[in-house]
C-alpha cells in the first residue's frame, strides 16, 4: 500500500490533536529513525520544540525481514524535559517500540515517556499511546518511494 504525503499530513495532524488532548504539547520529542523523523520534524515545528533528540532502532534488512534489533546513538536527554513523546511510523511487532522504551526509561528516570505512530499493528506485542491507523498489509512510505522515484529519473 503506498502511503501519500496527503495522508500523511491529514494523519498527522490528527495524531497532534490526541497528543495535545491526552498530554498538552510534549518538552522534548524522541524520534526513531528514519521513520520517525519526518514527523518529530513537522511536529517539531508546529509545536515549537527545538528539542528534538533521535535514535536508530534497526530491525529489518533491505528485504523487508526483521532481523535482530540494533539500537545506536542513545540521545542523553536534560533533566527539565519531562513529558517525552516518541514518534515512529509504525509499530509492527512491537519489538522496537518495546526495547526503544525500556531503553529510554532505565537511563532517564526523571522523565515520562508517551509513544506516537501513525500505523498501528494489532497483532503487536505493544500499542503505543497514540495512533491513527491499523494497516493490513505492507506500508510504503511516500518519503521511501518517492525518493527513489526521482533518482533514478523515473
Amino acid at each position: 500500500m503506498y502511503y501519500a504525503y496527503e495522508d500523511f499530513l491529514k494523519d498527522l495532524k490528527l495524531l497532534k490533536k490526541q497528543v495535545e488532548d491526552k498530554i498538552g504539547v510534549p518538552d522534548a520529542l524522541v524520534c526513531i529513525a528514519r521513520g520517525g523523523m519526518t514527523m518529530s520534524h513537522m511536529l517539531g515545528l508546529a509545536w515549537n520544540i527545538r528539542a528534538v533528540y533521535s535514535l536508530n532502532a534497526i530491525s529489518y534488512s533491505d528485504t523487508k525481514v526483521q532481523s535482530s534489533l540494533i539500537l545506536e546513538n542513545m540521545p542523553c536527554i536534560k533533566q527539565e524535559h519531562k513529558n517525552i513523546l516518541i514518534l515512529d511510523e509504525i509499530v509492527d511487532s512491537g519489538e522496537s517500540l518495546s526495547v526503544v522504551l525500556q531503553k529510554l526509561k532505565d537511563n532517564f528516570s526523571h522523565a515520562r515517556f508517551s509513544s506516537a505512530v501513525i500505523f498501528q499493528k494489532n497483532n503487536a506485542k505493544i500499542k503505543a499511546d497514540f495512533f491513527i491507523r491499523e494497516p493490513e498489509e505492507w506500508v510504503d512510505f511516500f518519503w521511501e518511494i518517492d525518493m527513489l522515484e526521482k533518482s533514478n529519473g523515473k
